[in-house]
């Protein structure tokens, strides 16, 4: 092979410029420069041109200089023996009989059909021509651009010819090893992925064809077009309308008769679509270098393309690209945003893609390995233009829980685990939350803590997991088996690894009853004392501290909450309610105006309008709220008052039959009548309300009585009396902690006095869980 001789030196020039040896490595950029060029011109350069093209802005003389001053930099090559570089008074020239390339060695193995050689010189990933020799000068800049695109475009055309000559010649494992590469080198080439995808197809692999369409799509969805050609795709559905090969290999391991061998057919039929895919072979040429790899756990999100180019599509894709900015300064450098010109390097990247079909838009969202481009995970979500708001919602909250959920499965270690099995099986769990399907999260995750036995994150995610398939109110028996399962599997983890916040988290919600929210406060304490930026216990906390009448105390961790996954609407509204609700309502309406901007047009925003407007009536604003807002059966009896409100005119009957209305639907909902009642001055209907809610199957609706509008009612021992129906106070009296509204004033009662007088009179019935933990 030329150049391959021991002591002489080979030009890399695919990717950043290189000499091997590297001792004949000249360190100034000039000089690299000179040598690159001199490497790829064909004969001997005039020492006027390459001045020209390395000091365009000097002056002859001065330029002239300057390139007999980078000479004696490479005095090496001059001096050498024999000569590597030859100059004279006129030319310069490299002695290509003793100086190699990659480029030229790359196209001479392609004439030779050598598979290895073209694999050692073809680089694995997507580089340009001279990468790190941007910025020399303008005149090279050109010069590099046109060579950049020339050189390109023929070593993919020889390096796919000489593919496509391997799988006609039957050498399916060489055609595919070099078409492979290309798609890597040049992950855009539609032919590549042809060839690809013939080859797996001929091997009879054909999820090696899906993944391969896969790959295709997912590159080309980032360029102009947005979609692999027609003719791509409909080789894609062709070949895979064929059944898979791997049959046979079945039938051979259980000793049945395999079915016609259909590999002549096959390479018949690729060879056949090779000659007609050859007139459009010519793949336009790419560039572009990648970052070097960073070594923490790092995300890469890049830009979000919208492939139909409308104006809502556009709108769309921008404001979901802000979500991702939020998701990405809140994520302390783990995420990081691609600026749309360079390849990202990270553990993996996220593309995400916006589409119109049928009429709704849609979003498909997904996790690509940055180093192999294996697709990991990936989601279509699909809205109606008119509530486009929720889909971004959506699209952002699941992107940014797969993220979390795949570094935490790695113990924020790595984003990417280097074993292919575990790598596998985490986004599989990943997609299994995001599905919110419990049952095969906690399936996957029982196989996943089985193959890695004592891995700590593995069995706090299998307790959590269990935990949430605990649902409902309901005590039925199995409720009670899904408890007992996430205690166990609690347990097991505590004991592997007593700081593990996980199985903290799992037990603070395997309570039983009404109060479990509240019970599980201690251990929610402790997950955060170890983690204090996990904001699924910052959320259940600031719940939990909410419903047990510490409201003030409930709005940092509601706050720290939302600041810790800003993708979420529903955590962004509950610091509203939180705000509110301690009587801070003019940072309530700030914050709700706040959310609003980042997610005009949510449904969610009307209840909270609905909500601060009760709390603060003021005729024009529910004039306006009324006017603006459609008819909604979940807010029908709010919006009744509202009207009312806005009137100055009450209907009782009206509203007593909407609200009894509302209580057949929800008998829960009486908790919240007896605040409406309340805020319209009505106690006596207010505590017929009260004294109808129930305690068991509430929801936790008894907290929307320690809104401050709700006061005159907590004045009231009646008021007292029901939380003690729902073990409040019995939790009080244990904990040495009393709500904010026991020191409210014109209370007709002291907290702790009658507390001790319900317990002295056998009124203090516990509904809660006083067995937990």
């Amino acid at each position: 092979m030329p150049g391959s001789t021991c002591g002489s030196p080979t030009f890399r020039l695919l990717g950043d410029f290189a000499v091997e040896p590297a001792l004949l490595a000249p360190h100034g950029r000039k000089a690299r420069a000179l040598l690159a060029r001199l490497a790829l011109a064909d004969g001997p350069l005039s020492r006027d041109r390459l001045s020209a093209l390395l000091w365009s802005h000097r002056a002859e003389p001065q330029a002239h200089a300057s390139l007999r001053q980078c000479l004696m930099e490479l005095k090496a090559w001059t001096r050498a023996s024999p000569p590597l570089l030859h100059a004279d008074r006129d030319a310069i020239a490299i002695d290509h009989a003793h100086v190699a390339d990659d480029v030229s060695l790359l196209l001479s193995a392609c004439a030779c059909d050598d598979a290895d050689a073209v694999l050692r010189w073809l680089p694995a990933d997507e580089v340009a021509l001279l990468a790190d020799l941007d910025g020399v000068d303008e005149a090279f800049d050109d010069w590099l651009a046109a060579e950049r695109a020339r050189n390109t475009e023929v070593v993919v055309r020889e390096v796919l010819a000489m593919a496509e000559r391997l799988l006609v010649a039957g050498d399916i494992d060489g055609s595919l090893r070099v078409a492979d590469r290309m798609t890597r080198f040049d992950p855009c080439s539609e032919h590549a992925a042809r060839l690809v995808m013939q080859a797996r197809w001929q091997a009879g692999d054909d999820d090696g064809v899906r993944h391969a369409w896969h790959r295709l799509e997912d590159a080309v969805a980032r360029g102009l077009d947005g979609r692999p050609s027609p003719e791509t795709a409909r080789l894609y559905h062709r070949l895979m309308d064929e059944p898979s090969c791997r049959s046979n290999e079945v039938a051979l391991q259980t000793g049945k008769k395999p079915p016609p061998d259909r590999r002549t057919h096959r390479i018949a039929t690729v060879a056949a679509t090779v000659a007609a895919f050859g007139l459009m072979s010519a793949d336009a040429p790419r560039e572009g270098g990648g970052e070097p790899a960073m070594m923490t756990p790092t995300v890469r999100i890049e830009p979000v393309v919208s492939r139909n180019h409308g104006m809502i599509e556009l709108g769309f894709a921008d404001a979901l690209a802000g979500d991702f900015v939020r998701l990405a300064n809140a994520s302390g450098g783990l995420v990081r945003i691609l600026d749309g010109e360079a390849v990202g390097r990270g553990d993996f990247i996220v593309r995400v893609a916006i589409n119109r079909d049928d009429g709704n838009l849609t979003s498909e969202s997904r996790v690509v390995d940055a180093r192999s481009g294996a697709i990991l995970w990936s989601s279509r979500l699909s809205g109606s233009p008119r509530d486009l708001t929720r889909l971004r919602e959506q699209t952002a909250v699941s992107v940014a829980a797969v993220i979390d959920c795949a570094l935490r499965l790695n113990d924020g270690q790595a984003a990417l685990a280097a074993d292919a099995d575990r790598r596998a099986q985490v986004f599989a769990i990943c997609d299994a939350h995001d599905d919110q399907d419990g049952a095969r999260a906690v399936a996957l995750l029982e196989r996943f803590a089985a193959r890695w036995p004592g891995d700590r994150v593995a069995l706090g995610q299998l307790a959590l997991a269990r935990a949430k398939l605990i649902f409902g109110e309901a005590e039925t028996a199995e409720q009670e088996r899904q408890r007992q399962l996430a205690i166990r599997a609690a347990r097991r983890a505590l004991a592997n690894d007593p700081a593990n916040v996980y199985a903290m988290v799992a037990l603070s919600q395997a309570g039983r009853r009404e109060r479990y929210m509240v019970d599980g406060l201690p251990m929610l304490k402790r997950a955060l004392s170890v983690d204090p930026r996990f904001s699924t216990a910052l959320m259940l906390q600031a719940t939990g501290l909410f419903q047990a009448g510490y409201v003030a105390a409930s709005v940092r961790p509601s706050i720290d909450a939302a600041n810790a996954d800003p993708t979420s609407i529903v955590r962004a509204l509950a610091v509203v309610r939180r705000l509110a609700a301690a009587g801070r309502m003019k940072e309530a309406w700030d914050r709700l105006d706040a959310v609003a901007a980042v997610w005009p047009d949510h449904p969610d925003l009307v209840e909270h309008r609905y909500r601060l407007t009760l709390e603060q009536p003021d005729r024009v604003r529910a004039a306006a709220l009324v006017a603006s807002s459609g008819v909604d059966d979940r807010w029908r009896l709010d919006r009744l008052i509202l009207q009312q409100v806005a009137t100055g005119r009450q209907d009782s009957a009206a509203l007593d039959a909407a609200a009894e209305i509302e209580y057949s639907r929800l008998p829960a909902a009486a908790y919240q009548l007896a605040a409406l009642y309340t805020r319209i001055g009505d106690i006596r209907r207010a505590l017929i309300w009260l004294d109808r809610a129930p305690v068991r199957q509430t929801s936790g609706q008894w907290s929307l009585l320690y809104w401050p509008s709700v006061a005159p009612l907590r004045r009231e021992p009646r008021f007292f009396a029901k939380m003690a129906q729902l073990g409040l106070v019995d939790y009080w009296r244990r904990e040495n902690r009393w709500p904010d509204f026991c020191r409210e004033p014109g209370l007709r009662y002291d907290c702790r006095r009658e507390a001790d007088r319900l317990v002295a009179a056998g009124r203090a019935v516990n509904a809660g869980n006083a067995a937990f933990r």
